[in-house]
């Protein structure tokens, strides 16, 4: 009862074609055969059975030995040149030695001889099934191994939804097992195996690595995974969903534990100075991302309005990045210069501060001197924009008026960036100042007089840039300005598109 059970479960998505020359043994057979097949054919002789296959190509065929116009034998020649993998099972009173040899060469998956009861059937059925599924799982996965393949270190695992069903020999040997099946006893999870680390996949960032990981198709994860001998080992992970085959996935582990990549990722070691890091190490990391075909994001700004758009790395050689991106962004990025290269396969986004070429027909644009920075355009909370040319801005710090040029970089609602031409003595982090600040917005001005302390500075050639945070919480006299000057700037860039 429980083989019929299974039967009937497992035998969706395959057909059945059945060859029966006696007419009641047909139907009787047919009728039990469409218990457990949505699909069945019936043919009462050989050429009927086999203009039947050619038409549709069933997954299974059951046929007796003696019928009219062409005889079982027969019948499977043909259909074993048309279908090398269609299963043949023979069903005849005749098991001489000779009969069994032929049925040998042609390639007949499993003998039945009548009569053959219903439990013996439904057992061969099911072991027929269980070897088409095994077929197709291997085929499946030789035909994406090709294209998950990037160099003969990647391990690569094969699921069926959170189950594992195929393993390369390398990825067998890293967890230490001779099979597929020894790994499931071995790993229940194998979410269980990524081990925690600032960044990295594991069930410290999701509850459901395996579940994140399909849900992002193609993207890349770092995960940190301990050898056979105790080593800590970094990989680079991508699953890829396999087209037309619902619950199936492939799973790459490409090993870069060479390009000492781990201390990156320590916020300890990251905190203090990331852009001591050795600029070939960023470029090994996305030289990694451009083999696996993986997308990044770049942003820019354009007077405060961030400008994000997806792009592929084409290029990293010569210590310069060749991405394409599309004509909007290419437009940002010749307004801003600064680009961001933003990825969840980098610790940190990329800054490059130099433009070498922006080409509006092929779309590409190369940029140089890179470094890692930890400050994004997606991490703002708040939204700044670039003022027009009608604003005053003037300083108090103490009793006395900063009589320097002050021009306005950008606002928000909690702060400000001024450019000034000297910087005020006695002006250092956490100082308390006065601002004065006059703007414009419908050709009326806006005066804004705050409290404000200083967040930071710095310092270049000609200027000095301060960061002022308000004091005054409520500044609810900016947010329609912002607003309204935000939509100005939006209709400027699109107007730059045309130009």
């Amino acid at each position: 009862m429980n083989e019929m059970k299974d039967l009937k479960t497992i035998s969706k998505g395959f057909s059945l074609l059945y060859a029966e020359d006696n007419q009641a043994l047909l139907a009787n057979a047919t009728k039990l055969f469409k218990k457990f097949f949505d699909t069945v054919y019936s043919a009462s002789n050989g050429e009927e059975a086999l203009e039947l296959f050619r038409t549709n190509h069933t997954s299974i065929v059951v046929t007796d030995i003696k019928m009219p116009k062409m005889d079982g034998l027969e019948l499977a020649r043909h259909i074993k040149r048309l279908s090398p993998h269609t299963k043949i099972l023979v069903m005849s009173a005749y098991d001489e030695k000779d009969f069994l040899q032929e049925c040998i060469k042609i390639g007949i998956f499993r003998f039945l001889k009548k009569p053959v009861n219903v439990k013996e059937l439904t057992s061969t059925l099911l072991e027929t099934i269980h070897e088409l599924q095994h077929e197709n799982h291997v085929k499946m996965f030789h035909m994406h191994l090709q294209s998950i393949f990037n160099y003969q270190s990647s391990m690569v695992l094969m699921l069926h939804g959170d189950k594992p069903i195929l393993a390369n020999k390398i990825f067998l040997d890293f967890f230490g097992v001779s099979s597929i099946e020894e790994f499931q006893n071995s790993f229940e999870d194998i979410g269980d195996s990524f081990l925690p680390h600032d960044g990295f996949l594991s069930k410290e960032t999701t509850l459901n690595p395996l579940e994140t990981l399909k849900e992002s198709d193609k993207k890349l994860f770092h995960v940190k995974l301990k050898s056979l001998e105790g080593e800590m080992r970094h990989f680079m992970l991508k699953c890829q969903l396999i087209p037309e085959k619902e619950g199936y996935s492939i799973v790459s582990f490409d090993d870069i534990t060479e390009l000492n990549l781990l201390k990156i990722f320590d916020e300890k070691e990251t905190k203090e100075d990331i852009e001591r890091q050795d600029i070939q190490e960023i470029f090994d990391l996305l030289d990694v991302i451009q083999r696996n075909s993986a997308k990044v994001e770049v942003h820019n700004y354009y007077k405060g309005l961030s400008i994000t758009n997806d792009a592929v790395i084409v290029d990293t050689s010569d210590k310069k990045l060749v991405v394409k991106t599309n004509y909007l962004q290419e437009k940002a990025i010749q307004y801003e210069k600064k680009t961001l290269i933003v990825s969840q396969a980098l610790p940190h986004p990329i800054e490059c501060s130099e433009v070498l070429k922006i080409g509006f027909d092929n779309q590409l644009v190369e940029l140089k001197s890179l470094r890692l920075v930890r400050t994004s355009p997606i991490t703002r909370s708040t939204i700044r924009v670039v003022p027009d040319e009608h604003q005053t801005v003037s300083l108090f710090l103490g009793e006395s008026k900063f009589p320097g040029d002050i021009n306005i970089e950008d606002i928000s609602l909690n702060a400000v960036k001024l450019k000034l031409n000297a910087l005020p003595a006695g002006l250092e982090k956490g100082s308390r100042v006065n601002l004065d600040i006059v703007l414009e917005m419908d050709k009326r001005p806006l005066i804004i007089n705050t409290k404000a302390t200083l967040l930071r500075k710095s310092e270049s050639k000609y200027s000095f840039i301060v960061v002022f945070v308000f004091e005054d919480s409520k500044m609810s006299k900016l947010v329609k300005y912002i607003t309204k000057r935000q939509m100005a700037i939006i209709r400027e860039f699109k107007g730059l598109q045309n130009g």
